[in-house]
């Protein structure tokens, strides 16, 4: 359960974060997903040598468990996270220039279809 809501809230904050590369960054977490999928295998039996059965899967429950705080710290702090990046103010940057631009068109656009109706 806590996998489940940690990837779906990183999943959301990536692409609200990055908008237009959300697929690169979606992506990329993906790939960390798995690379950690491919490794933690090779600690597996090590840690229930060591631990036993009981403490070795508590252990992994209890990681679990602080990792399911993830999309909590999301929700709280996103924003602020977002505020302090230097990639995410640029997108904002271009995000605003892009929607004045859409905007003027528009404007543009309904002002010709005036005339048009006009003379018609």
């Amino acid at each position: 359960m806590a996998y489940l809501l940690i990837f779906i809230a990183l999943t959301n904050y990536l692409v609200d974060a990055y908008e237009i590369f959300s697929a690169s960054a979606v992506a990329a977490a993906s790939c960390s997903r798995s690379l950690f999928a491919v490794v933690l295998p090779f600690a597996t039996k090590p840690m229930y040598e060591r631990l036993g059965i009981a403490w070795a899967c508590s252990l992994l429950g209890f990681i679990s468990l602080i990792l399911g705080i993830i999309p909590f710290f999301f929700l709280k702090y996103g924003d602020q996270i977002r505020a302090r990046s230097k990639f995410c103010k640029e997108l904002a940057r271009r995000k605003i220039e892009t929607d004045r631009a859409t905007e003027k068109r528009f404007a543009e656009e309904d002002a010709q279809e005036l005339e048009a109706a006009k003379q018609a």
